[in-house]
């Protein structure tokens, strides 16, 4: 009997170890294209990038600007 009861709490004791560590709570990131669509854009200006490229090359802000990496430093 006295095995039975040890058995028991030991099996109760891993229980709750498992419960509390799944009860931590996960930080959610937020989407980072919600916050960029609450920015006003602006219509894109060609500047002089534009005319050496021979393509149009948006700037943060603007309209048909995606964000990159290298946008973001």
């Amino acid at each position: 009997m006295k095995s039975i009861s040890k058995i028991f709490i030991a099996t109760c004791i891993l229980a709750t170890f498992s419960l509390a560590t799944q009860a931590q709570d996960k930080k959610k990131e937020q989407p980072k294209a919600k916050t960029e669509k609450k920015m006003k854009l602006k219509d894109h200006v060609c500047t002089q990038t534009c005319h050496d490229s021979g393509k149009h090359v948006y700037a943060h802000g603007e309209k048909g600007h995606t964000c990159t990496d290298a946008c973001k430093k």
